[in-house]
């Protein structure tokens, strides 16, 4: 959301902007009590219904993220799932998509409720946890450039696709073309 309030406040410092978290059960109600406008979320976690329009869909490629100088990184060749459960494993609340990745990939252990310790909304706090203790991040790869992607095997190959939702038949906020174009420069893997 910075790079987003960042931009408003340079091209558009008149324009009002509110932004709510939450989880996606709690905003998709915001959305129908017209509390909100519209919603950027991982499109696998919103249940799909006549009364949402969804559009543009961004796929962002997931990861195993650590801070530089984290003691994973001393081994040789990629890791496997075990090796990363002797750490805190932290995420958002993850899309039941993804956990089937997971446990595809990696076995029942690595099932969301099994593995991750520390869970929370705010992306901001998860990664700057990561760059201060040896946590290791699960989470899109472009949210934490400076972090560092732990090489496994298997290879994760999971995704979160972000998409806009809005109130079918309601009538768009005027400003939300502003924020619909800046959410698909954003929402791209670097």
């Amino acid at each position: 959301m910075t790079p987003m309030l960042m931009h408003m406040a340079r091209h558009h410092p008149q324009l009002r902007l509110d932004i709510a978290r939450g989880s996606t059960e709690l905003l998709a109600r915001g959305l129908r009590e017209r509390t909100i406008d519209a919603l950027v979320v991982d499109a696998r976690s919103l249940a799909p219904a006549p009364d949402v329009r969804v559009s543009d869909s961004y796929e962002m490629r997931g990861a195993f993220l650590c801070r530089r100088g984290h003691p994973l990184l001393r081994r040789r060749g990629a890791l496997g799932f075990d090796q990363l459960r002797a750490y805190p494993m932290a995420s958002t609340p993850l899309s039941d998509e993804v956990a089937r990745v997971l446990v595809e990939r990696y076995g029942p252990e690595a099932h969301p409720e099994r593995c991750i310790t520390l869970r929370c909304e705010e992306i901001p706090s998860l990664v700057e946890l990561t760059r201060r203790t040896d946590t290791v991040l699960v989470a899109v790869r472009a949210l934490g450039p400076d972090l560092v992607e732990l090489p496994m095997k298997p290879a994760m190959h999971a995704t979160a696709r972000f998409a806009m939702a809005t109130l079918a038949g309601r009538t768009e906020a005027p400003a939300l073309p502003i924020v619909w174009h800046l959410m698909a420069e954003l929402l791209r893997d670097s």
